[in-house]
């Protein structure tokens, strides 16, 4: 009998521990992963990040955290896209830099990516400054904002017309960067056109076919651009300029 109630006991302490489990917030399991990393509990800490980023959270220090983990895990293609995903939500993050160029290290073949020049950097910055719906409520705000302005200079006389012109070409101005902002950052944030490749010794081919020559190999944790797609075969680019088509299930689109 006593075993019996034991049981129930446990059962009841198991079920309990499961519903507070799932009642913790993003907060408490990314605290809780990250004392899983500081125990070098490192496959742990990883599967508890990759958890709350496959749940939706894309925060930086979620996926560079992941990076960290997927890193001293020994999991190259993991924590190369695990960079690469928070270097997209912090472009100017040295330390994401650094660990990623770490991580790159451990990639057989590695070609590096030719530098941004300097207005490619400014306009990158200049991209972070607002997500796309930002972009696109302040040229819904600015542009109500111009129409009120040239409604307004048909009635004022003299020179306060004059200045209310000038003040709407800069509005009009405005109006169109943030338009333009607003379109080129919902576009850079659907563009899955790069990915990371996830699996090691992968002969890329010729042509889309299993039969194709073989062209070269890459390994885990290689970045690709991919250029053209068909049902089963992705042709991608590489930093060096070599091209190829390797089965789009070795690829993880960022």
């Amino acid at each position: 009998m006593k075993a019996f109630f034991s049981a129930i006991t446990m059962i009841v302490l198991l079920i309990t521990g499961s519903a507070q489990a799932q009642q913790a917030g993003p907060q408490q399991r990314f605290d809780a992963a990250n004392s899983l990393y500081q125990q070098s509990k490192f496959t742990e800490a990883a599967a508890a990040y990759q958890q709350l980023i496959d749940e939706g959270y894309q925060q930086k220090p979620l996926y560079f955290n992941a990076g960290n983990a997927y890193y001293k895990a020994g999991k190259t293609g993991d924590a190369v896209y695990s960079y690469e995903k928070a270097l997209q939500l912090a472009p100017g993050d040295e330390a994401v830099k650094h660990n990623l160029s770490l991580a790159n290290q451990k990639v057989s073949g590695y070609v590096e990516e030719l530098p941004l020049v300097f207005f490619q950097q400014w306009w990158q910055q200049l991209q972070q400054v607002h997500k796309a719906n930002g972009w696109a409520v302040g040229t819904v705000v600015l542009f109500w904002l111009l129409v009120a302005g040239i409604m307004l200079n048909s009635f004022l006389p003299g020179w306060k017309n004059k200045f209310l012109r000038w003040g709407n070409y800069a509005l009009g101005t405005l109006c169109a960067l943030y338009l333009i902002m607003a379109i080129d950052t919902y576009l850079v944030a659907n563009n899955h056109s790069q990915g990371v490749i996830m699996h090691s010794n992968i002969k890329v081919k010729t042509a889309p076919d299993d039969n194709s020559k073989d062209a070269f190999e890459i390994q885990e944790g290689m970045k690709v651009q991919v250029a053209d797609a068909t049902k089963d075969y992705c042709k991608i680019s590489l930093a060096d300029g070599k091209t190829g088509w390797v089965s789009c299930n070795y690829i993880k689109r960022l």
